[in-house]
């Protein structure tokens, strides 16, 4: 199995297992959700942008690099 595999299927149960927590403890999730809407998207779109600039500043980083000679020869190649 590869990791993005189980990466995935990490986060799915972990947020199935939030998901069962909010729902039977039936707190007042969903009203102070809805009276926060505003403050909850901009949360999630801040967070989302910063994600989305440090992976982006990572790969402008990364192609400046240069890359070790040991990394360039692939071996699976017989030659």
């Amino acid at each position: 199995m590869n990791n993005l595999f189980k990466t995935i299927l990490i986060y799915e149960v972990l947020a199935f297992v939030i998901w069962n927590i909010m729902v039977r403890t039936q707190s007042d999730y969903e009203i102070w959700l809805f009276e926060n809407i505003h403050e909850t998207m901009y949360v999630m779109l801040a967070s989302a942008l910063l994600i989305a600039s440090v992976v982006y500043v990572a790969k402008k980083i990364g192609k400046n690099i240069k890359t070790p000679e040991m990394l360039q020869k692939d071996p699976r190649n017989a030659e």
